[in-house]
């Protein structure tokens, strides 16, 4: 019978479900650390959301990890793969919440809510406060994964113009203009809202910096839903200070929990979300599908979905 650790807390709907779905394997639920340790040396399968070396070394008999995350920059890549285990990951599930996140900042940032949600604690009723539209606005998408092409879908439907960069050329629906990577400039010079969401990878560090920061329309907002690691953050704090861009809302920062003494706190222009875009209460829910079919994969019936390419490290 194959062992199953679910290193998350889950409703007992879930659980239920699962161990109804594949009685022929032992599913068990631990929250804490410590239930982690004692359990994972006899477990074949990991599905959690966090692992480090340490886990590594403690899960011997590990044949198959399933991150409920999309993004595993975090696990350790290499001796994953030296020890030949299975990794596949949770992209597919972010997407509807995380376009949803896209939507609605946007829409905030062409009424200007920010200004409106400052004014309300201080009391001001100013009804001089610009009020645009995302209608007829064009958004760039900087990465055309499940989360982008939904992104774009919903946008369209709003109106926007949709341009993005993706890294294999192809036509994608909703998506008006697609650039190369080496096209990045097109998107920061064209766009009304960027929108980023590359991976944190070695190519991907700081890669979003002053260059790209100047080239953007005075009135154009810069929104970050990929990671932290992607943009040079001190640049990015110039760029709003001296109104290079309207305005910037970010769920993703290099350091985390944002230090206090960041002065992105105190930026009037600036929307902070502590790195909530992903999260949603049907997360496991929406994982579920991807974990039945890769453990009847594990089986042996059927292939795995979304597995890890080691190289590119997602």
């Amino acid at each position: 019978m194959n062992k199953i650790l679910i290193y998350h807390k889950i409703d007992k709907l879930h659980q239920d479900y699962l161990a109804n779905k594949f009685e022929d394997c032992s599913f068990l639920m631990c929250t804490t650390k410590e239930e982690m340790e004692k359990h994972i040396k006899d477990a074949d399968v990991l599905i959690t959301f966090k692992f480090d070396k340490e886990m590594l070394e403690k899960g011997n008999n590990l044949k198959w990890i399933q991150a409920l995350s999309a993004g595993v920059e975090n696990y350790p890549l290499e001796k994953i793969k030296d020890s030949g285990i299975v990794l596949t990951n949770g992209r597919g599930i972010h997407k509807v919440h995380m376009a949803e996140y896209a939507i609605c900042i946007m829409i905030m940032l062409s009424r200007n809510m920010h200004i409106m949600f400052k004014n309300k604690y201080e009391g001001i009723w100013d009804r001089k406060i610009e009020q645009d539209e995302i209608n007829g606005a064009t958004v760039g998408i900087l990465g055309l994964g499940s989360i982008g092409i939904e992104i774009a879908k919903k946008a369209h439907f709003m109106g926007m113009n949709v341009i993005g960069v993706k890294g294999s050329p192809s036509e994608i629906k909703y998506v008006d203009k697609l650039y190369s990577p080496e096209e990045i400039s097109q998107v920061f010079k064209n766009s009304d809202y960027v929108i980023n969401l590359f991976p944190s990878v070695d190519k991907t560090y700081k890669i979003i910096d002053k260059k790209y920061f100047d080239m953007m329309k005075e009135d154009a907002c810069f929104i970050n839903m990929g990671r932290g690691s992607t943009v040079n953050e001190e640049d990015m704090i110039q760029a709003l200070r001296n109104g290079k861009m309207k305005a910037m809302a970010s769920d993703v920062f290099f350091m985390e929990p944002l230090p206090e003494d960041s002065p992105l706190w105190k930026l009037e222009n600036v929307i902070i979300t502590p790195h909530i875009c992903g999260e949603s209460k049907k997360y496991f829910e929406k994982a579920l599908p991807i974990i039945e079919n890769n453990i009847k994969a594990f089986k042996g019936k059927g292939n795995f979905i979304n597995l890890v390419n080691f190289e590119k490290g997602y």
